[in-house]
């Protein structure tokens, strides 16, 4: 009996040790998603599909200055005049999902944004593209004796994004604006389709470009925002320099504020400086 016992032991152990090491035999990933289509998480006023890692924080620190047609020589090509700034720190809770929070000097506007991530570009082309969708809350700080209700903003964006090899990376993005409480005479809600592309020169440059159409009604005065600029990349840090008509840095305000014409020669300089802290 107890011959047999340990036979049927034996036997058993066999048979479970190999299922056992089958059972954690991890596969190759032979289709790894493409890392980088862009070099950033933001152009000038719009976001890209690219996503905050878990347990990283990105920092960004945005500028804009004066438009550099206006009194060129005496406000120093328009360095002289205020800056808009949006100071950003963006926490990735997981591969997939980030949270965000901002700060932008105009309007004292503070935004609570989010991110999430519905598809990542295969590197042997599938899927074939990325996509994500992402969501800001603003609310003005300024003192204006409104109820807190009237000075909320947002947007819902769907982010479309495709890398073309090594070197050139498309997006497209549909997104809503909405003001509780535009200015009279505005419907408050905002329609537009953002455009973005970065072409690497290197591993260290690239040039970038955005377009952000409103399509529809649009605010009294507004103009469609285009920027273009260059990431210059240092391992550690990524510098954004960029001339672009808008002076805006979230969706909200970019599609509704902008108040020049690129085309007409009336742009802008402005920096971004973004940096990822692994926590």
């Amino acid at each position: 009996m107890r011959i047999q016992t340990l036979l049927l032991t034996t036997i058993l152990t066999l048979l479970f040790l190999p299922a056992h090491a089958q059972m954690e035999r991890e596969r190759a990933d032979i289709r790894p998603p493409v890392e980088e289509i862009f070099w950033t998480h933001g152009l000038v006023a719009t976001g890209t599909v690219q996503q905050v890692p878990a347990g990283n924080m990105n920092v960004t620190i945005m500028h804009s200055f004066g438009v550099l047609s206006n009194r060129t020589l005496q406000n120093f090509f328009g360095l002289d005049s205020p800056p808009n700034v949006r100071l950003g720190l963006d926490f990735g809770l997981t591969d997939q999902w980030s949270l965000g929070i901002g700060r932008t000097t105009f309007e004292k506007v503070v935004d609570l944004r989010t991110q999430l991530v519905l598809l990542r570009q295969g590197s042997d082309g599938a899927p074939p593209l990325s996509l994500s969708l992402k969501g800001d809350l603003g609310v003005t700080t300024v003192e204006n004796r409104r109820p807190l209700s009237d000075d909320l903003s947002g947007t819902a964006a769907l982010m479309a994004a495709r890398s073309f090899g090594d070197a050139f990376s498309l997006q497209i993005s549909p997104m809503v604006s909405w003001f509780a409480s535009p200015l009279p005479g505005n419907d408050g809600t905002l329609a537009g389709l953002g455009v973005g592309a970065e072409y690497r020169l290197s591993d260290r440059y690239a040039f970038f470009a955005e377009w952000l159409p409103v399509v529809g009604d649009r605010f009294e005065g507004a103009h469609n925002a285009f920027s273009v600029g260059l990431d210059i990349e240092t391992g550690g840090h990524v510098f954004q320099l960029f001339f672009s008509n808008t002076q805006w840095h979230t969706e909200q305000y970019a599609i509704s504020h902008t108040n020049t014409d690129f085309w007409a020669g009336d742009f802008r300089f402005g920096f971004n400086v973004n940096r990822i802290f692994q926590l």
